[in-house]
């Protein structure tokens, strides 16, 4: 009886189907967002990619300075880290694309 309890605590702590815990798993990505412009066309530094729903307007060139999409993310005041106001593309490679394009 004893056997067939440690066999079974031995398969379930080193089963192949172990439990994972990930962390932000079920957090929406800013990079699946309408909103989200990777950095200089790159996707290797999304860190340093720009959210368009945020930014400043210079009053006299009408430039538009978007802010960091980590900056979005880390402000509650912004996006915060649920993504308040993400927006899911629908077509990611079509969208990215044109927006790789600008």
């Amino acid at each position: 009886m004893i056997f067939v309890l440690l066999l079974n605590i031995f398969i379930t702590a080193f089963s192949i189907e172990t439990k994972k815990f990930i962390k932000n798993f079920n957090v929406p990505i800013c990079k699946n967002c309408v909103y989200f412009r990777p950095y200089k066309n790159d996707v290797k530094f999304y860190d340093l990619g720009k959210c368009t729903k945020f930014g400043k307007m210079d009053i006299i060139s009408g430039i538009i300075e978007y802010n960091y999409a980590f900056n979005c993310r880390t402000s509650e005041n912004l996006c915060g880290f649920n993504g308040t106001f993400f927006e899911e593309r629908k077509h990611s490679n079509i969208t990215l694309s044109i927006l790789q394009s600008e």
